[in-house]
């Protein structure tokens, strides 16, 4: 069977979203992928009563999760535990691209 994705030119890049679904009345589960250009950053926001699994698939980004920074490169997964404001943007002059996933 084959899933329709979403697609959606962003201010900050592109958002491709495959799988967006409302379980239990309240919360979303989600998947797709991302890419963030150079000199842009996703928005902070949070997933309410939901974690949110990255796994960075090219280049590198630096996700700022309650004030902390962390790198994460290519190949690399970084759990944003449920309710925590986070928010994510590409180190250096190359855009960077996450599979994620965001569920309860």
């Amino acid at each position: 069977m084959m899933i329709k994705v979403k697609i959606t030119k962003m201010d900050w890049g592109l958002l491709k979203v495959f799988l967006s679904k409302k379980i239990d009345g309240k919360h979303l589960i989600e998947a797709g992928v991302f890419t963030c250009e150079p000199g842009k950053s996703l928005e902070s926001h949070t997933h309410e009563g939901c974690d949110e699994y990255c796994w960075v698939s090219k280049g590198v980004g630096n996700f700022e999760i309650e004030g902390k920074n962390f790198v994460v490169k290519e190949g690399e997964v970084i759990k944003i535990p449920k309710d925590i404001v986070h928010m994510s943007y590409p180190i250096g002059d190359q855009p960077f691209t996450s599979f994620f996933i965001v569920c309860p």
